[in-house]
């Protein structure tokens, strides 16, 4: 596996070639010192949230405003126009910039006028779900990859290390009050991981219970600040549909 990914440098990066989304340009909404997120996941690619980045709510000035934001969209979009997605992702957790709606009504107002088929689109933790307003501008985006890797609150706390004000059972309802979604899981092997058979059913009766539209599932292909956590073969998540299928018929991909 490759090293840690190191941080987004700007606003917008891209186009990237994404295994799900085909050519996507990139929104970090985010500072480009260091990341925010009120999660710190064992296997995060961009390594441990920092104390000044690990928020539940940010009261902070150093995220581009949304003039700014919308500028930089009008740049890139000037050079890749013909784009499959606009896709909301960056240093963390998007939904934590505190304009985050405002942010939403500015980019679909600019995708609509310079593309012609480009759909907004989410790389979301859920982690402000439980959140009327942030639910709300999530309901504008064509599609919400909401990400759900633990099963359980035990195996939230380990794995995905929330801020103590997020709460597991308020993001699982916070989900089912969104519209249609894809729940995106990583599953990892070893002493930290979420990879094993009471774990696995955990999670697919909770997948059940969400009924998303579908769920892709991936393992490790970086580096992680937890060198405890070993990669998933795909014989492995292969297995792990299996497993799931008696427990929930939403359609599981493997990537």
């Amino acid at each position: 596996m490759s090293r840690l990914l190191g941080l987004q440098n700007g606003i917008i990066y891209g186009p990237i070639d994404s295994r799900r989304l085909g050519s996507s340009l990139g929104i970090n909404l985010l500072p480009v010192e260091y990341k925010a997120c009120p999660f710190n996941c064992a296997y995060c690619q961009y390594g441990y949230t920092p104390a000044r980045g690990y928020k539940s709510v940010w009261g902070g000035d150093d995220m581009p405003p949304v003039a700014e934001v919308a500028e930089a969209l009008r740049i890139g979009l000037g050079k890749y126009p013909d784009v499959s997605y606009i896709t909301f992702s960056g240093n963390g957790e998007p939904t934590l910039h505190p304009q985050f709606g405002e942010v939403v009504d500015e980019v679909r107002k600019i995708k609509e006028e310079l593309t012609v088929g480009a759909k907004l689109a989410i790389l979301s933790n859920s982690a402000l779900v439980s959140r009327a307003e942030i639910r709300e501008a999530l309901g504008k985006l064509d599609v919400c990859f909401m990400k759900l890797d633990a099963g359980d609150e035990t195996m939230f706390r380990r794995y995905n290390r929330p801020h103590k004000d997020i709460k597991y059972d308020e993001v699982i309802e916070g989900l089912k009050q969104l519209g249609e979604i894809t729940i995106q899981a990583l599953f990892a092997g070893g002493e930290h991981g979420n990879y094993n058979d009471l774990h696995i059913k955990n999670w697919a009766r909770k997948i059940d219970e969400l009924k998303p539209s579908e769920c892709h599932i991936y393992s490790l292909d970086r580096g992680t600040p937890d060198g405890k956590l070993t990669q998933i073969d795909k014989n492995g998540l292969i297995r792990l549909t299996e497993i799931a299928a008696g427990y929930t018929d939403v359609p599981i991909k493997v990537f």
